[in-house]
């Protein structure tokens, strides 16, 4: 007896550092399951058989198991490439009652750097996330933005304007250090908001789209698609206080200076059709736009339109194309299908 209990003494010495290492693998395997990147959803091949048949709700928010049903893509892409020399496009006629409709796309999944085009998740973010926008906010050294040709909306740091002035600063003159203060004034940071940011995307269902900065200057990890655009872009003007700026051609803010003393300034939109130096075709009232341009994403465009006589509206998206000339022929080739 007393050997057996010697021997089993030392098979047990033997054996438990080996069952030791085998929890350890198993725990090891497990956090690096747990660690894995999500692979994407859906290919494009699946997004075109599952983009067919499901309606929009009335509400502002939707999750990203809904969003294959949002739009109906057709088999056939309908366009003529002499009329459209861009590297994507997507034209959706929307519906308040069933799916909205594509009635012409290239390339509609497609990664694209957005540029100055992420302002309106900024926009959607900061209405979601912020309950007054009435409420001031110091505009801060994350707003100095040291990067040639940014674009701007002349803000300084110790300004103080409200948060809905500095929507307005980042949607018109596409500000972007307006578009930090925003970031800051919502949730603290820019981390944080950027954080929200890609949240909000899952929810939406913008699954091409991953953001690290809340205006759009280049980064090869902040990018999106046509598609994704055209979700964020619904869902931002199912907001009145963004269909008000956001179809707002000149704005006025008045605001305090460092020193507390009376500021004004007046912001323009930098579509050219709002401008009036290209012409909207005839029947088309723009209710929203936004630009973005830098030379990793080209000239860019996205518009929301209404036909007027009518209760119907539309998405149009250009992307990337190679001069503003390009950019607004391009757009009043989609726009003339439907005016």
């Amino acid at each position: 007896m007393e050997k057996y209990r010697l021997k089993f003494f030392r098979r047990s010495r033997v054996s438990t550092p080996f069952f030791l290492w085998l929890i350890l693998l198993l725990i090891l395997s497990f956090c690096v399951s747990c660690e894995r990147k999500p692979e994407k959803a859906f290919s494009e091949e699946q997004c075109i058989q599952r983009l067919t048949s499901l309606s929009w709700g009335t509400e502002a928010n939707h999750t990203a198991q809904s969003f294959a049903a949002k739009l109906a893509i057709p088999v056939d892409q309908s366009y003529n490439e002499q009329e459209m020399d861009t590297e994507s496009f997507l034209l959706v006629e929307k519906s308040n009652t069933v799916s909205d409709r594509a009635l012409s796309y290239k390339n509609p999944y497609k990664r694209v750097y957005p540029a100055s085009i992420t302002k309106l998740m900024t926009a959607l973010v900061c209405v979601e996330t912020v309950e007054d926008l009435e409420q001031e906010f110091v505009i801060s050294s994350a707003s100095s933005i040291k990067v040639s040709g940014s674009s701007t909306a002349f803000l300084q740091v110790g300004e103080s304007l409200k948060i809905k002035d500095l929507l307005y600063g980042m949607l018109l003159p596409s500000g972007n250090d307006a578009a930090v203060a925003v970031a800051e004034a919502s949730c603290g940071s820019v981390d944080a908001f950027v954080e929200k940011m890609n949240e909000e995307a899952v929810k939406l269902g913008a699954l091409s789209s991953h953001f690290t900065n809340p205006h759009g200057l280049p980064d090869e990890n902040h990018y999106t698609s046509p598609y994704d655009i055209y979700l964020i872009f619904r869902a931002a003007m199912q907001h009145e206080v963004l269909r008000e700026i956001l179809g707002t051609k000149e704005y006025q803010v008045v605001y305090k200076d460092r020193n507390g003393a009376r500021k004004t300034q007046v912001w323009k939109a930098t579509n050219l059709y709002s401008t009036g130096e290209k012409e909207l075709p005839e029947g088309l009232k723009i209710m929203g736009a936004k630009t973005g341009t830098t030379k990793e994403a080209g000239y860019c465009l996205a518009l929301n339109t209404e036909k007027t006589g009518s209760d119907l509206d539309y998405f149009s998206i250009v992307m990337k194309a190679d001069t503003k000339d390009i950019l607004y022929e391009n757009m009043t080739n989609l726009l003339d299908k439907i005016s």
